[in-house]
């Protein structure tokens, strides 16, 4: 999730290491503060709206732009086939929301989902959630029991992904999936790492299963993981916290050395029993485990937690690439982490355009207004709900788009590499809305042309529908 460590509400929340006391301070905390510092700042003296927009009418923009004509899904896709030209040779296409609880967001990338899954050969679809908890997911579309619901809620503390809009996606893949063949399935990661629990417990399960006469001693020596820390937050304060975590973590290390060493000693039986391929998912969730973590080294550190975050994330998607055999992967997150340029701080993206260049393709999805799913505080509590967004007069180029009555639109950038004046004017800060968990520093200044190797803008959008 797109979240900032908020500190009114007590310890950094960016590692969600958070028990049952502080579960709710996770879902309140708001847009990080470290990607409004990593967007490039200029004066407030820019283009205007109508500068802007006379600009893009002397060059003919809407001769450049590929209309959307329609964000509805549905079974036909053809509308879509003018994007192959800039996915089809890609080995990874990131789908960046400028703001997490929009509607329009998540039903147009369905249907550019299943434009790439059926028409482009992409078989991998990974979104900025828990890597352990997806593979719920994973396992529903692979023909599990339940229900798509059953599934998507399985995620922990993410309204993000909550909403009827992407249970109908996670519907679409088990629909998609029956009757194909394995090597042709689609399957369903996630490459965060914002909480050990669920991926001890995935090690737990494993270990149950393989060799359960270890057991006993994983539980001994895992304790902290499997209950994400509990005992530390119910015995000390925030304050306490923040100088205990850090230097505790040593002692968190040795213990996960333990277990690694055990399964390097056991490696060829473990494969014997259960196969090399859950044998490498199984050391992977116990990765997500010391890359969670590992994050307390940075709990008075925000930017540098922050990109601690996205370094670690930009790793797991590395390692799905490859235990997925190379296969074309969607990525699914806030586009404050798949962009790809790299200012203040180190974005998951700018990570992936180094060590993939030309494959690795980002399109950055923006709004001028409408309503939005946000956290939000009601009486002074935190409820989950729609709040209006305004088009801004500051948001000058989301302005200028609608001026010009492109509602609706895919913009690759390569469109305009042969035109100084468009160049140059997407290569000059703007501020567009960059919404996360909550309303706070909703707006920030981003070089588009910088930043992605495409757009989307929908000129009015809706908060997604809660299940």
């Amino acid at each position: 999730m797109f979240m900032n460590t908020n500190q009114k509400h007590g310890l950094h929340t960016t590692y969600k290491v958070a028990t049952r006391a502080v579960k709710a301070t996770v879902m309140i905390s708001s847009i990080m503060a470290a990607v409004a510092l990593s967007c490039s700042k200029t004066s407030d003296s820019g283009p205007s709206a109508a500068q802007i927009f006379e600009t893009l009418s002397r060059q003919n923009f809407g001769d450049l732009i590929i209309p959307i004509n329609s964000v509805t899904p549905s079974s036909n896709t053809s509308d879509l086939a003018s994007l192959s030209a800039s996915f089809s040779d890609k080995s990874i296409v990131a789908l960046g929301e400028s703001t997490h609880g929009t509607s329009e967001f998540v039903t147009l990338r369905h249907r550019m989902i299943q434009h790439m899954v059926q028409q482009l050969n992409f078989r991998v679809l990974s979104v900025e959630t828990n890597f352990s908890t997806a593979q719920n997911i994973n396992e529903y579309i692979l023909g599990g029991a339940g229900t798509g619901l059953d599934a998507v809620q399985s995620i922990k503390n993410s309204w993000v992904y909550n909403n009827q809009e992407f249970v109908q996606i996670i519907e679409w893949l088990r629909t998609y999936n029956n009757g194909q063949s394995a090597a042709n399935k689609v399957t369903f990661y996630g490459f965060d790492n914002q909480a050990c629990e669920p991926s001890a417990k995935r090690v737990q399960e494993y270990i149950s299963q393989y060799d359960p006469a270890y057991l006993s001693a994983f539980n001994t020596t895992s304790k902290h993981f499997l209950n994400d820390f509990e005992e530390y937050f119910t015995k000390y304060s925030n304050e306490q916290l923040l100088k205990i975590l850090p230097t505790a973590v040593a002692d968190f290390r040795n213990q996960w050395n333990t277990i690694s060493a055990y399964f390097q000693s056991n490696k060829a039986a473990l494969i014997a029993k259960s196969g090399e391929r859950a044998y490498e998912l199984t050391l992977r969730h116990w990765k997500i485990v010391q890359q969670s973590f590992n994050g307390f080294v940075y709990v008075e550190d925000e930017l540098k937690g922050f990109n601690y975050r996205d370094t670690t994330m930009a790793d797991n998607v590395d390692w799905i690439q490859k235990f997925e055999n190379s296969k074309k992967m969607i990525l699914w997150a806030h586009a404050g982490h798949s962009g790809n340029n790299n200012t203040t701080t180190t974005q998951m993206g700018y990570h992936l355009k180094q060590r993939y260049q030309a494959n690795y393709y980002t399109v950055g999805f923006f709004t001028n207004g409408g309503t939005v799913r946000v956290v939000h505080e009601v009486n002074g509590a935190p409820v989950l709900g729609d709040l209006k967004i305004d088009p801004k007069p500051e948001h000058t180029i989301t302005q200028a788009f609608a001026l010009g009555k492109w509602s609706q639109f895919f913009l690759p950038m390569s469109a305009i590499n042969g035109n100084a004046e468009l160049k140059a004017l997407f290569d000059t800060p703007m501020k567009v809305y960059f919404i996360g968990s909550t309303m706070e520093k909703s707006t920030v200044e981003q070089k588009l042309g910088a930043e992605y190797d495409a757009i989307v803008f929908l000129e009015n959008t809706t908060g997604t529908k809660p299940n």
